[in-house]
């Protein structure tokens, strides 16, 4: 998130981090870094440094309730720690275990805390990846990613069910486009614009349903996904070894829920990933369900900031302008 929490108190993370890893923290220093979770950089009186990442356990996106998300955060952490160490992936970043051999720990009722290395090295923003190289070593590793799934104990990492979060709400926000919104100054501005696109993002729905029935069907070819392999979720060390970071969407999926992300050239980058993976075989129907999660999910989440009460911010800004950008929704992702 652009926006430090106001209600997580410093000092409680502080201690947690001081409990938990045992770090004397000198400073914390709050990185303004995408959406959904809170990062901070911790430094101790040595100057060595740490990587803090806080989740808020009432968001709605790991869990119904504070300690479902918990406990979802916390299994997909565990099942990055056991890529990392025993599926033998060097390029998975994984959290840090604490004193009792735990990836996770609460902050207060409301906040979750994990601690991971700091990577010295460049991080890259979301959008395209800029050369083909990037791309062809992205897909190798995801090769890489998805061969290692048996390595999982049966349990450990849930299953994508394939729903749009948040649907029952954007289902009823749109029932009620017809009177004004008043909670906050991008209320107006979002009922205006689903009212304007209400019959578009109605299809939309209609035809992800259809995708999913089909999709479905078969999960006998599911794999350990990560579940947004996009640009902004790599560093490239001093080393020149790109990392994976951000494991709190894994998932047992279709291969296609992370590589609709990074396939352009189809023939070239399937080539890239099949020299990793078994079956380079892709299913277009799988490829176009999750481009239109992805908007959906957004146009889902955005949508319910702006029905809650809410003030103007950074974080909100931006999720408007997605929002204005992403309805009505592009007809090649309807087709």
């Amino acid at each position: 998130m652009l926006t430090e929490p106001v209600d997580l108190d410093r000092e409680e993370l502080r201690e947690t981090l001081a409990r938990g890893w045992r770090i004397d923290v000198a400073s914390l220093d709050y990185r303004p870094l995408g959406f959904g979770s809170h990062h901070w950089v911790v430094i101790d009186p040595a100057g060595s440094r740490w990587f803090a990442t806080v989740d808020d356990l009432r968001s709605g996106r790991a869990g119904e309730d504070r300690d479902a998300a918990f406990a979802a955060l916390e299994s997909a952490f565990l099942t990055a720690r056991m890529l990392r160490d025993e599926g033998k992936l060097e390029f998975v970043v994984a959290p840090l275990l604490d004193r009792d051999g735990s990836v996770l720990r609460r902050v207060g009722l409301d906040y979750a805390v994990s601690l991971f290395p700091f990577i010295d090295g460049e991080s890259f923003g979301f959008g395209e990846y800029r050369s083909e190289r990037d791309r062809h070593e992205v897909l190798r590793l995801l090769g890489r990613l998805h061969e290692a799934s048996p390595v999982l104990p049966s349990g450990l990492t849930r299953h994508d069910d394939l729903t749009v979060p948040r649907r029952a709400e954007l289902l009823e926000a749109l029932g009620q486009v017809d009177a004004p919104w008043t909670t906050g100054p991008f209320a107006e501005p979002t009922r205006l614009l689903l009212q304007s696109s209400a019959e578009n993002l109605r299809t939309a729905l209609d035809r992800y349903d259809s995708l999913v029935a089909e999709v479905s069907a078969s999960t006998s070819s599911w794999v350990v996904t990560h579940g947004e392999p996009h640009t902004g979720n790599f560093i490239r060390d001093r080393q020149d070894r790109l990392l994976l970071i951000d494991w709190d969407t894994v998932a047992l999926g279709p291969p296609e829920r992370d590589l609709w992300m990074v396939v352009g050239d189809e023939q070239a980058d399937l080539a890239a990933y099949s020299n990793a993976a078994r079956s380079a075989k892709v299913s277009p129907r799988a490829m176009q369900l999750y481009r239109l999660w992805w908007t959906l999910a957004d146009i889902a989440e955005f949508v319910s900031w702006f029905r809650g009460p809410h003030d103007r911010s950074a974080d909100k800004e931006a999720g408007w302008t997605f929002l204005s950008r992403a309805l009505p929704i592009r007809s090649e992702l309807l087709d």
